[in-house]
């Protein structure tokens, strides 16, 4: 294979049949060199089918030795393709082999990462040349191609088991040691991360509310908890502008009311504790894009940009409705359809991310009309599939009123419930909260004088 300039593309042959030399001759570089290399590595395709075979025969725990794999490459009718015996002779009689191997190792993975790059640009020019409307999405494939690209020799789709397993295992002995009860990103509500276990890599979880109750002042909180338990957070509104965000986080930071924020109406006195809180929030990994009628596709390459190298991540969407269908693309036949792409579109991106993805949504407006108007699942609006998608499913609900609250089966005046309406890793429950309306704060009532 070569490019059209005519150039050869990145290869060493001579290294190939030095890891193979390796590879027939020490059990310990065939091992390493089994788990290290894929056949990708080996450009030369005679190289390709003897690395292949070796791999087959130490899977059935045959002998691997010139003479036998001459044997196994003849049974599956390749051994005339890749040079007949004298080759793998030649291959078992190079003891030099045994000096560079691991050198040699890396030499085919730099190799194929370049070979990688070239097939990843030439297929980045087919889609330029061939974009459609939407060129976010262009960019976006464009940019995934170059990771996954980069990413090769740090990240694998694959795991078995056993290795799987060992994490698991070393992941509980560190978390019993140090006696964290949550996993993920932390919410920095204790109950709620008792039930939770946390906000995990790869799950979508869905708040859902009705008009008023608080989505955005709880999305909020959250961001700031999770960041000040050290977790990057990607935030995307696409509802209320930067400058919103800034004062509804400095007033539940500092405590102050949103209003007088807002008006710039600030005491003398009040000057130390916006201060402060200024400066803790500056402190905070926290990114925050308002671009409106943005779609899941320019969300996704934003947030892998903001979120790349970080450790610990989260990405917080509001809300779920506001997020535009593909420009250009193929217009869904109902808005029910448009949501439900939308909703796993975001699934996608919490797999993809390796982050927990908090998806804010409406409710359908027949919870307004029911005589008890706790959420539940068939109330979230516009489509079944967000239920569906989402691994964790979690309402705010309070009473409006006074007369709301004096139903036996409202919440009480003040208080607001968190709702765990779907968890596939865990339990179901009501999490008593208090809404600080002035400053917009969350805190769980049992905590409501901490801080």
């Amino acid at each position: 294979m070569t490019m059209e300039e005519g150039r050869d593309m990145p290869q060493d042959l001579e290294a190939e049949s030095s890891v193979l030399s390796a590879m027939m001759i020490s059990a310990e570089a065939l091992q390493e060199c089994l788990i290290g290399l894929t056949p990708d590595d080996f450009f030369h395709p005679s190289n390709r089918i003897v690395f292949m075979a070796m791999r087959e025969m130490f899977d059935k725990n045959l002998p691997i030795d010139a003479i036998s794999l001459a044997d196994q490459l003849r049974t599956q009718g390749d051994l005339d393709r890749i040079g007949g015996r004298s080759f793998l002779l030649g291959l078992g009689n190079n003891s030099l082999a045994l000096v560079g191997w691991r050198r040699h190792i890396e030499m085919l993975h730099r190799d194929t990462t370049l070979r990688k790059m070239i097939q990843a640009s030439a297929q980045i020019s087919a889609l330029a040349f061939d974009a459609p409307e939407d060129t976010k999405e262009v960019v976006d494939r464009a940019e995934k191609l170059l990771l996954d690209v980069t990413n090769r020799d740090v990240r694998q789709s694959e795991q078995s088991l056993e290795e799987i397993m060992g994490e698991l295992y070393e992941e509980l002995e560190e978390q019993s040691m140090s006696g964290e009860k949550t996993l993920g990103v932390q919410t920095g509500f204790p109950k709620i991360d008792e039930c939770l276990l946390g906000l995990r890599p790869g799950q979508m979880i869905v708040l859902g509310a009705r008009p008023g109750v608080g989505k955005t002042s709880f999305a909020l909180n959250l961001a700031t908890n999770a960041a000040y338990h050290g977790a990057s957070v990607a935030f995307f509104s696409l509802e209320m502008s930067k400058a919103e965000i800034a004062q509804r986080l400095l007033a539940a930071e500092a405590r102050i009311g949103l209003q007088e924020i807002r008006s710039a109406r600030i005491r003398d006195d009040q000057w130390p504790q916006i201060l402060e809180a200024v400066n803790q929030l500056s402190q905070l990994d926290i990114v925050i894009d308002d671009t409106p009628g943005t779609t899941v596709t320019e969300v996704r390459a934003k947030a892998r940009r903001m979120l790349r190298g970080k450790k610990l991540g989260v990405v917080i969407l509001d809300y779920l409705q506001l997020v535009s269908p593909p420009q250009g693309g193929h217009r869904a036949d109902s808005r029910a359809t448009e949501v439900g792409e939308m909703s796993r579109g975001i699934k996608i991106m919490a797999k993809d991310l390796g982050v927990p993805v908090v998806a804010l949504s409406q409710l359908n407006r027949t919870v307004e009309n029911r005589t008890g108007k706790r959420p539940q699942l068939s109330d979230l609006r516009e489509s079944g599939s967000i239920e569906q998608d989402a691994d964790i499913v979690c309402f705010l609900d309070r009473s409006m009123n006074e007369d709301e609250a004096a139903r036996e089966d409202r919440p009480a005046v003040g208080e607001t419930t968190f709702i765990i309406a779907k968890n596939r890793s865990g339990s179901l429950a009501d999490v008593p909260l208090t809404f600080l309306a002035s400053s917009t704060k969350f805190v769980e009532i049992d905590n409501r004088y901490e801080d």
